[in-house]
């Protein structure tokens, strides 16, 4: 087998690195110089048989069986399949391989969220974003089935070059752990399939695969669960519960991954549940495991039963583990920003936040909700004061966050002019913000570029909207250089992709959608 290019060149996890911190800073082709509607569009677009919940995957110089080395992008779709396309030949539209991987959950379903049920469309299969593993060359993903009325979440590893089964695998997720909450028998708790949801990317970190469970629609009862999988053969390696003796606290992020630091604790942002100031119950919280997935620190805000009362998920949005610091930056859907020092974080205060490093809303409340969801993104470039972060609040502007001494400036650095969605009279306001992804040749500060998707006009909260795509200068957010709503009958979008970032990769940027299919956007020949 050839061996496959240093990870640095590919984009093998969601928002580019166990960080998260959503930039590719090898771009050399991509700048805000070429970036315009006369030399940038859509190049050409990949059929899917579903909507595309995850973010694409790259890999560079792939071996694919049959077709030798390939630039390849991975997308996998809630009809359950998982396609490996060629990244550059506009001509080849068929995919190199194409895995099935058991029946997706049609819905309406009534066994699936809440009698009235609209979070998602038409099936539930692939929710979460795969994550490729370069040294055993698979991808891990895991797929949603229902067979012979059973409901099943399933860990699969693809072969790379072939797509089929590798490593022993598939292998069932299941189990029982001790607990009293909700749903418990006997003091134990079982994880049932139909009633937690996929959504977190799965992390693959210190030989493990860790995968991450939240709710359909709220739909009692669930938990948060943790699993942990080894990588070489797929044996659980461990399980954590957010909430074992009261409820919920799932983890969703919105499609983000969990974080790693470069011990290989883990950390992660809960939803509403269940709270007890001991730690032994977090709803609400901000959660670090030691790899074995065994609690080692936690913050939750002064507030935390009325973020839970007001359905106000701190964890509706990922952790930023902040480069060449210990510090952890999230917010959720109060719309305020948390940053915490990872060696101690806080644990619980009544009456306020004092013991942790910063706190402080992205928008000031007003009477319309500003959500965070999925995450932040982060580039560090001469000449910025310090590293910049950019959030896309929902209602409200895309804006950048300067990180200096130690804290972040309150006030945003640098503001665009452009809402999400678009306002029209009389329309609802938007959800959920904006999905954010940063391209730069390292820390040039003329390289640098913001790419957004968003809704267009309307709420996506619990509809398939349409969608926009829009680039900006990453140093003056008032530059938006392009969108594909500029020559919308070469560059559209098509429907919006709930949750997923834009991909950026060698000069091409990939599109998810809920249109079936994959667009690459890049330099028009």
């Amino acid at each position: 087998m050839n061996p496959l290019p240093p990870a640095g060149l590919s984009v093998t996890t969601q928002h580019n690195d166990n960080r998260r911190t959503g930039a590719n800073l090898l771009e050399t082709t991509l700048h805000p110089g070429n970036v315009r509607p006369d030399t940038f569009g859509k190049l050409f677009s990949r059929p899917v048989d579903g909507q595309i919940y995850a973010q694409p995957l790259y890999l560079a110089q792939c071996p694919v069986e049959g077709h030798g080395l390939r630039n390849v992008v991975f997308t996998a779709t809630m009809h359950n399949s998982v396609y490996a396309f060629d990244a550059d030949d506009p001509t080849a539209s068929a995919p190199l391989w194409h895995a099935s991987l058991g029946p997706s959950v049609t819905l309406p379903d009534a066994n699936v969220g809440p009698p009235v049920y609209h979070d998602i469309a038409v099936e539930v299969g692939v929710v979460s974003t795969p994550v490729i593993d370069v040294e055993r060359h698979v991808l891990h993903v895991v797929a949603f089935t229902k067979e012979q009325g059973a409901y099943h979440h399933t860990l699969h590893a693809l072969d790379l070059s072939t797509g089929r089964e590798a490593l022993g695998g598939p292998v069932r997720i299941t189990a029982t752990v001790p607990g009293t909450g909700d749903g418990s028998a006997q003091g134990k708790l079982t994880f049932t399939s139909n009633r937690q949801i996929q959504r977190a990317a799965l992390t693959l970190a210190g030989g493990r695969v860790y995968v991450a469970f939240a709710a359909y629609g709220d739909q009692d009862p669930y938990h948060g669960w943790v699993f942990g999988f080894d990588a070489g053969d797929l044996r659980c390696a461990g399980v954590y519960v957010t909430t074992p003796g009261t409820q919920r606290g799932g983890i969703w992020q919105a499609g983000q991954g969990l974080g790693v630091d470069d011990h290989g604790n883990l950390y992660f942002m809960t939803g509403n549940g269940g709270f007890r100031p001991d730690g032994s119950e977090l709803g609400d919280a901000v959660v670090k495991l030691a790899p074995g997935l065994t609690l080692a620190d936690w913050f939750s805000p002064f507030n935390n039963a009325a973020l839970d009362a007001a359905d106000a998920d701190l964890g509706s949005a990922g952790p930023l583990l902040i480069p060449d610091t210990r510090l952890l930056l999230g917010g959720g859907k109060e719309g305020k920003f948390y940053l915490l020092d990872t060696g101690n974080m806080g644990h619980f205060h009544a009456g306020s936040d004092s013991q942790i490093v910063q706190s402080f809303f992205v928008v000031t409340p007003d009477r319309n909700s500003h959500h965070i969801h999925g995450g932040a993104v982060h580039w560090n470039f001469r000449g910025g004061g310090g590293p910049w972060v950019y959030v896309w609040p929902e209602n409200a502007f895309l804006r950048a966050y300067r990180f200096t001494g130690g804290t972040f400036q309150t006030a945003p650095v640098s503001t665009s002019t452009t809402t999400d969605p678009r306002g029209v009279p009389g329309g609802s306001p938007g959800m959920p913000g904006g999905f954010l992804s940063v391209s730069a040749h390292g820390d040039d500060p003329a390289t640098g570029l913001v790419w957004a998707t968003h809704p267009y006009r309307d709420n996506a909260n619990q509809a398939v909207v349409e969608g926009v795509f829009r680039a900006y200068q990453a140093t003056d957010l008032t530059r938006e250089v392009w969108n594909s709503k500029m020559n919308a009958t070469r560059d559209d979008v098509g429907m919006f992709a709930k949750f997923a970032p834009p991909t950026v990769a060698a000069g091409k940027v990939y599109v998810p959608t809920f249109s079936g299919a994959l667009h690459a956007y890049g330099l028009l020949g």
